[in-house]
């Protein structure tokens, strides 16, 4: 009798794909895995080694293929859903993000509904800490059930923010959202992007590496994951030996090489805010339940760091390393590549500098290192946003009158009648401040941070909304002027 679990996996041949797949592979022969690679002279490389296995089927196509997908679901226990468009190449092609990050999780949505066994099949969906934005300092703790604030141009974490809705209101028995934050090592096209000035240097991210989350999503598969571990949303992250701020991680990737970060970068180029990153007061829980987190910094750090040390040694190969001065020539051109700093600038793209800077004048006001630009000490004491209800409550006693409470601190309404008393996943009837009226279940909006789907559809009108919406001005106010006026319209074509 075959006792394997049966699992299909997506994104197999990215950072944490790759690693995922490692995992599952080696756990002896207790999984066999379906993985959907994409048909390109890259991908087939990338998934070369692992053909031989008997473990492994690979199939070749897109996820946008619906009956491909309804295929590859046939027969299967877990469908880890990982794969994506990602950033900086979503961010240039906000269509082609939708269509195959949104797409392809409704694709996967669909296919398991029309299985024999829907009721059984696990759907672990990865989600990003992009859905909740800029949480620059002093909002720089964070937790599942905050605003859900993709920054503005962030059309991958649009992406993700559609998508997490569509699962966890697809009325699927066993489905669970896990919110990746900033992953080690980082993705190399993103080195070599503009994006690269998108991140103030006061930033935070807790980061995890790809190995942890190799680990987490194989132990997801394991029979002794709890029976509550389902249907909910979580953040990943190392915890907290892996909180920095962006010049903490920038100065410690350039001090392997030999390099000083001061030499390399001017302050006056790194946007003010409108990236994404937090320090969060929950990893805890993921971790608790996954047993995932092994890595300690400085230990990963030296082994990534092993081939420069050697470079090092070797005063004939130390040609190899970039010195300072060619890092600071690179990223001067660099910044006045489309979606730059620079580009910004000398392009007049006003909602791009009220975006990441607030106004000209704002960008202007930088300070350089030697004028004292300014380094923040984010505090490292939780604190915890207020989500529009009594939280000392247990769920199972959450009532109309929470999910009333709650919309009227998100500037609109909870116009049911009726709910069953700690019923948090059949949708309730709710109205934003707009006007618009729409279904979400009490988790999506208590839990998850989420709102009224019109409005995240159609623009970045994120100065209005904070004057409406309380809960939502939580994350907008202590990071922006009154004065600020920025509205951009989402453009998916």
């Amino acid at each position: 009798m075959n006792n394997k679990k049966r699992v299909f996996l997506t994104g197999c041949t990215g950072n944490m794909g790759s690693q995922t797949l490692k995992e599952l592979l080696k756990r002896n022969g207790r999984f066999t895995v379906k993985a959907l690679v994409l048909d390109t002279k890259q991908e087939r490389f990338k998934i070369a080694p692992f053909k031989k296995n008997r473990n492994l089927e690979i199939i070749f196509g897109d996820m946008r293929n619906a009956e491909l997908i309804e295929h590859c679901i046939k027969d299967v226990d877990y469908v880890l859903h990982i794969g994506a468009l990602v950033s900086p190449m979503a961010d240039k092609h906000p269509k082609a993000c939708m269509d195959i990050n949104y797409g392809s999780t409704l694709n996967i949505i669909n296919a398991i509904k029309k299985q024999k066994n829907k009721d059984q099949i696990a759907l672990v969906y990865i989600g990003t800490v992009g859905e909740t934005g800029c949480r620059m300092p002093p909002v720089h703790w964070g937790r599942c059930g905050d605003p859900v604030k993709p920054s503005i141009f962030d059309y991958y974490s649009v992406s993700k923010v559609a998508s997490e809705r569509a699962v966890i209101e697809s009325g699927l028995k066993k489905w669970v959202s896990l919110r990746q934050t900033g992953m080690l090592p980082i993705n190399k096209a993103g080195l070599r992007d503009p994006i690269v000035f998108h991140q103030n240097l006061n930033n935070v991210l807790e980061w995890v590496t790809s190995e942890e989350s190799g680990k987490l999503m194989a132990n997801v598969c394991e029979e002794w994951i709890p029976d509550c571990f389902w249907r909910k949303c979580y953040n990943i992250g190392g915890g907290e030996k892996w909180r920095f701020t962006n010049f903490q991680l920038m100065s410690k990737t350039l001090e392997a090489l030999g390099g000083d970060i001061k030499n390399c970068f001017d302050p006056r180029d790194f946007a003010l805010f409108n990236f994404h990153g937090q320090w969060y007061t929950d990893s805890d829980k993921l971790n608790d339940i996954l047993h995932f987190q092994f890595f300690d910094p400085d230990e990963y750090f030296q082994k990534e760091n092993r081939t420069i040390r050697i470079l090092h040694a070797i005063p004939l190969l130390k040609f190899l390393l970039p010195s300072d001065k060619q890092l600071k020539k690179t990223y001067d051109k660099l910044k006045y590549h489309a979606r730059g700093s620079g580009w910004m600038i000398e392009k007049e793209k006003t909602d791009w500098i009220k975006a990441f800077f607030g106004s000209r004048e704002k960008k202007k006001s930088i300070k350089s290192w030697g004028e004292s630009y300014q380094l923040l000490q984010p505090s490292k004491t939780p604190t915890y946003l207020n989500h529009g209800y009594d939280e000392t409550i247990h769920d199972n006693d959450l009532s109309l009158k929470d999910m009333k409470g709650a919309a009227t601190f998100r500037g609109g309404y909870c116009l049911s009648q009726d709910m069953k008393r700690g019923d948090l996943y059949t949708a309730l009837k709710w109205q934003c401040h707009k006007g618009h009226r729409f279904k979400a279940s009490p988790y999506l909006i208590l839990k998850a941070g989420h709102w009224c789907p019109v409005c995240e559809n159609e623009a970045w009108d994120y100065p209005d909304r904070a004057k409406h919406n309380p809960f939502f001005a939580q994350v907008w106010t202590p990071l922006h002027e009154e004065s600020e006026d920025v509205f951009v319209k989402k453009d998916f074509k």
